[in-house]
């Protein structure tokens, strides 16, 4: 059988599946990756989040990490641009903290291992035009975010410290 090649859209899991030995080096490429040790993120995050997604949340290029990775591998490294830049970080003009009109810390779902996709959506998707629904995660739940702008809302994502995430999603 032979092992998959690396790339920006392996998912977390499925790379700790087929390489068990390179876990120590993936957490060692950035320290939001320590997160990775916790079982119950690693069982939630890792079935969803892609190399692309860890590299935001790990503020790492996706070059270095794929990169690192297939060279341990035993896999060719690439020399393509991989990257996409992410504007999350960078404040918008549509964000003012009087448009928040509801917001959800998301920390204690996450803690006991529940996944909160389906309320985030509902939540987002009721706001009216103009209006920012905020919730708060210990990490940048990129996967999240990539489904809530999939339905057309915009996101801002403010690091407040290591375990505490502000992610504002805004209607148009």
């Amino acid at each position: 059988m032979t092992t998959p090649l690396i790339t920006p859209k392996t998912r977390i899991g499925e790379f700790l599946d087929n390489f068990p030995e390179l876990e120590e080096l993936l957490i060692s490429l950035s320290p939001a990756f320590e997160k990775l040790k916790n079982p119950v993120l690693r069982r939630t995050i890792g079935r969803v989040a892609t190399f692309q997604q860890v590299a935001v949340v790990g503020n790492i290029p996706i070059e270095t990490i794929i990169n690192t990775l297939r060279k341990a591998a035993g896999q060719n490294q690439t020399t393509e641009i991989m990257s996409q830049q992410s504007n999350l970080n960078v404040k918008p003009e549509w964000f003012n903290e009087s448009l928040i009109v509801e917001t959800m810390d998301a920390r204690e779902m996450l803690q006991a291992g529940q996944h909160p996709l389906a309320e985030v959506l509902g939540k987002s998707m009721a706001l009216a035009k103009g209006q920012i629904f905020k919730m708060i995660t210990p990490f940048t739940p990129m996967p999240l975010i990539e489904k809530v702008m999939d339905k057309g809302l915009e996101a801002y994502v403010k690091t407040v410290s290591e375990s505490e995430i502000h992610t504002f999603f805004y209607k148009a």
